[in-house]
């Protein structure tokens, strides 16, 4: 399509979406009054969801585990510990309600920050999603990664700051280079590139950056699912140290930068620029989560957690069996 063709199809998008959930017309009424089918009408709505048109939050009743969080914070040296309180940490809804919390805490400190840099990620990408359209506190936006495979595009981080910078009225620094170059010399080269120097030295001279903590399990690694990595390289990695990943970065359980091979290939920043960011946010929820988030909390790398009680509960009793063996 050309360029009017596709402000059209966006224009009837947005229209038919507006008929729909702001004026409350059925899907006939809707086809009646455009002079289009029923089925036209369904498959634009559908388009209106996918495209993010549309964007629906349900605003969970939330509350806090105000007592794990303290022990979290007076445990790690932590500025601040969001836990959600759940029954259960697999409820498909945990990650949604704690993006909508974990958003809460943000937008109060956003109003003092200038820069943000945000990593991919499906809980960087629920903290997003949930991010009020009103929030509107003119944060520019950084991306700290460079951008994932086209399949993986709905969290990717230049997909994410785009949709963050529009919410918050912004500017936008984009990373403009793959995730992982082919080479380490590849690598080297793509970061002495102009653009790249300057997208990485805003996302290092953010005031506030927002992570995820990635775990080793070939059925959630990011790595596995973009391809990066495959579960045989996954496994080897875990049988020589490794724990998880943060911002990419692989870590081993006492919190130090696992030297994976495949690290000098990354294009983003390290966990030594997250760690001089006044406030680095990671959030991360799962039992499966729970020895990462503890090798992460060790590492120093982030001032702020983000989780809920069940996998907060394990960190804690994690970390109290490591005191006890030494």
């Amino acid at each position: 399509m050309n360029d009017f063709a596709d402000d059209h199809h966006s224009e009837l998008l947005a229209q038919v979406a507006s008929l729909y959930y702001e004026q409350d017309k059925t899907q006939n009424e809707i086809a009646a009054e455009l002079s289009l089918s029923r089925v036209k009408v369904h498959r634009l709505l559908q388009e209106a969801r996918s495209s993010g048109v549309v964007q629906i939050t349900i605003h969970w009743p939330m509350s806090s585990d105000l007592e794990l969080a303290s022990a979290l914070e007076s445990r790690f040296g932590l500025q601040k510990a969001i836990v959600l309180r759940v029954r259960r940490a697999d409820d498909p809804q945990t990650l949604p309600r704690l993006g909508q919390l974990t958003a809460r805490f943000l937008e109060s400190r956003l109003r003092q920050a200038t820069t943000m840099a945000i990593c991919v990620g499906r809980a960087t990408y629920e903290v997003v999603h949930a991010i009020s359209p009103d929030a509107q506190t003119k944060v520019q936006v950084a991306q700290a990664i460079g951008t994932m495979p086209r399949f993986y595009q709905k969290y990717d981080s230049s997909a994410l700051v785009g949709q963050l910078a529009q919410k918050l009225g912004g500017g936008v620094s984009y990373l403009p280079s793959p995730l992982m170059a082919d080479t380490p010399e590849a690598a080297h080269v793509i970061r002495s590139q102009r653009d790249i120097e300057e997208a990485l030295h805003v996302a290092r001279s953010a005031d506030i950056a927002l992570i995820g903590i990635g775990t080793l399990d070939p059925q959630t690694s990011g790595f596995v699912k973009t391809g990066l990595v495959d579960q045989a390289g996954l496994e080897r990695l875990r049988r020589e140290g490794a724990v998880g990943d943060m911002g990419w970065r692989m870590i081993s359980a006492d919190g130090q930068l696992f030297p994976a091979d495949f690290d000098p290939r990354i294009i983003g920043l390290t966990l030594d620029d997250f760690q001089r960011i006044p406030m680095t946010i990671a959030v991360a929820s799962g039992a499966v989560k729970a020895q990462a988030i503890l090798g992460a909390l060790r590492s120093g790398v982030i001032n702020v957690l983000a989780t809920d009680s069940e996998t907060a509960s394990l960190v804690l009793q994690a970390e109290a069996e490591i005191t006890v063996d030494a």
